[in-house]
């Protein structure tokens, strides 16, 4: 019996088709034609395809991304290695080091723009005004919490909001330590810190506050 893929299954290939020739400076072609695409592959593609369903916070980018910028001494992951705990581990490690880089780089000022796009669509969905979303709870927790938990958000965006730094000091500090772990609770102040002193993320932030602000009045 023919097996065919999704199309979600056909960007999975040719995302890691992409990410892995562009790691080695190599030229790449998306795949177009998968009618003799070999049984490993496809079944790698469905496992995969399940795992991010399961995880739908887990960006694809991201998720094939990871190993190549946390194991720099490996030349190529396979399909099948995304079907891995490795893979879960490096994405996680992955998304501890972005949450580390100072908040003016390249990469943390795009994380920033994806928060405040998520910020923006999730206010949208619960109807609620852009400056009501610290205070949003989703069952006993700020929604907040949750989404910085899953790497929705990043913290920096955070900042942006009057009464946020009220709101997570008030929030239960051993509940805070078990869902977003000690380092991040240690590392609280100098994100604070460096968030105030950035010279482009705070800016950045103010103002797409206020544009999605707009948006959701």
């Amino acid at each position: 019996m023919e097996i065919t893929l999704s199309d979600y299954e056909r960007l999975i290939y040719n995302t890691h088709l992409r990410i892995s020739r562009s790691k080695k400076g190599l030229p790449f072609k998306y795949r177009k034609d998968f009618d003799n695409l070999d049984n490993i592959y496809i079944n790698s593609l469905k496992k995969i395809a399940i795992f991010l369903s399961k995880f739908p916070h887990i960006k694809l980018e991201d998720f094939i991304k990871a190993p190549y910028e946390i194991y720099l001494d490996e030349q190529h992951f396979e399909l099948d290695y995304y079907t891995t705990l490795k893979a879960t581990k490096a994405y996680t490690l992955y998304q501890k080091r972005i949450e580390s880089m100072d908040p003016d780089t390249e990469e943390q000022l795009k994380n920033i723009i994806e928060s405040l796009k998520f910020i923006s669509l999730f206010c949208k969905e619960q109807n609620i005004d852009t400056e009501n979303y610290i205070n949003h709870i989703s069952g006993t927790s700020p929604s907040y919490i949750l989404h910085l938990k899953e790497h929705r958000i990043n913290v920096y965006t955070l900042f942006g909001f009057s009464n946020f730094e009220r709101s997570i000091r008030a929030f239960d500090q051993d509940l805070l330590k078990f869902v977003l772990g000690e380092e991040f609770l240690n590392n609280f102040p100098n994100f604070r810190l460096k968030f105030f002193s950035s010279k482009t993320a705070k800016k950045l932030v103010e103002l797409g506050i206020q544009k999605i602000k707009t948006k959701t009045t």
